[in-house]
């Protein structure tokens, strides 16, 4: 029998919180699940912000390949097969349950039967988690599923009981804990024979320091405020420069606590891109309880899926991506040497000028302006300083060359990088984007 696929994707969810050894939340219902799962412990999203996250899943593309750098300025392409559509073209009923800035405007709900962008509140503990869990259990088969949750995101959301030190430290850690309880019924209802990708589209930045909590824990307060409260709006221009120190122009700094306060977008250090990847389906080639330690990119998803189902149709031209089932059969031979990452989002997301385009190898990270050349250039050994606190780019210049040059061939690819008529919004889906962007925090 052909097995459905679920693709669940919990937003900002760092990989330490599924997979490190000393994590203060409490995981029981992810870490039996990942029991049954391959785990890929160096998994990377190819951006540190949403929406073009969730294009490279969806395409098996990096984004200068689909177009979409941010979350707002361009659609996905409209020439580009999507992992819907191939699923589609082999018989599959396709549906999405997404949140966040994830409208179908963006091009991304091309290829599914059904695709509903639901307000970030409705969290699996309300009437939403019903309706998923009779959906899991009652979904005509064969079908593909993607799942998007918002629990983890900020404002974090913390369920009854859960909100004490016994399941974390920080309020990320219990937001944390308190999915991990809410997706045991989800987990559960899933049919045993459906080959399940459980993932993040990419990391979050937390503070160090335990007085930097305020700051994430204004945000909800601060977007209720800004949406209903006359003059916040223009407050809150006035404060933020003053509130954290070293602000200039709205662009991200060194500052901790306006780090804290974006929480993800600004840069492509690896508390910002490294997510879990999770794969269940043994009789699809990913057995129970193995561990793959190569670096892996979140659009190796599409390829590796298509070839684990024997999927017929017609991929992209520019794929990205590799076969990840081909990692288990050749092992590190059948790895990759480095990922590509960039960043733009946050208070980049309006200034391409301030955009970062990178490259990490198993032991370097390399970052530089993709757009500015007046940027500067960053180079960071992960083996030494697995914090990126210590930039070596003029200490190692042979390195940064070598990274560099890797960087401009990687991105040399055949495709049209400029806009076109049908990627740009019409003036009333921007306002509709924008409005929703505006109620997520991410535009004042």
């Amino acid at each position: 029998m052909t097995p459905s696929v679920l693709l669940l994707v919990v937003d900002a969810l760092r990989a330490d919180r599924v997979l490190g050894e000393n994590r203060a939340c409490r995981t029981p219902n992810l870490d039996e699940f990942r029991e049954s799962a391959t785990t890929f412990t160096r998994a990377f999203s190819v951006a540190s912000t949403t929406t073009p996250c969730v294009a490279s899943i969806l395409t098996g593309t990096y984004p200068f390949v689909h177009g979409v750098h941010s979350l707002a300025g361009r659609r996905l392409r409209a020439d580009l097969p999507t992992l819907p559509e191939l699923f589609k073209w082999n018989g599959y009923r396709t549906w999405a349950e997404t949140t966040g800035p994830l409208q179908p405007m963006t091009g991304l709900d091309r290829g599914f039967d059904e695709y509903r962008c639901r307000p970030p509140e409705q969290w699996l503990d309300t009437p939403f988690g019903d309706e998923l869990v009779a959906r899991l259990t009652s979904t005509q088969e064969p079908w593909f599923g993607y799942v998007h949750l918002w629990e983890v995101h900020n404002p974090r959301r913390v369920t009854s009981g859960f909100n004490h030190s016994a399941y974390g430290a920080t309020l990320y850690d219990r937001a944390v804990s308190s999915l991990d309880n809410q997706l045991g019924r989800v987990l559960d209802a899933i049919p045993d024979d459906t080959l399940v990708v459980f993932t993040a589209d990419h990391g979050e930045y937390l503070s160090p320091s335990r007085r930097k909590e305020w700051v994430t824990r204004l945000k909800g307060p601060a977007a209720w405020a800004k949406r209903n409260v006359p003059g916040v709006k223009r407050l809150r221009r006035w404060l933020m420069p003053h509130l954290f120190r070293g602000l200039r122009a709205g662009t991200p700094t060194d500052t901790d606590g306006y780090r804290a306060w974006l929480g993800h977008g600004f840069h492509v250090y690896d508390t910002l891109v490294h997510v879990p990847l999770l794969v269940r389906g043994a009789d699809s080639g990913f057995p129970a309880g193995t561990v793959v330690e190569p670096l892996v990119s979140h659009v190796d998803v599409f390829p590796t899926l298509a070839s684990a189902l024997g999927l017929d149709g017609a991929l992209p031209a520019h794929l990205s991506g590799l076969d990840l089932t081909a990692l288990g059969r050749n092992g590190a031979a059948a790895a990759r040497e480095a990922l590509y990452l960039e960043a733009n989002g946050a208070r980049r997301m309006d200034h391409p000028e301030q955009w970062l385009a990178g490259l990490r190898t198993e032991r370097y990270k390399y970052a530089r302006g993709m757009h500015n050349p007046d940027l500067p250039v960053e180079l960071y050994d992960l083996e030494l300083n697995p914090e990126e606190s210590e930039n070596v780019a003029v200490d190692r210049p042979e390195i940064t060359a070598e990274l560099a040059a890797r960087l401009s061939e990687l991105m040399q690819v055949d495709v049209d990088a400029e806009p076109t008529p049908e990627t740009a919004y019409t003036p009333e889906e921007e306002a509709l984007l924008e409005a929703r962007l505006r109620d997520l925090g991410y535009l004042d």
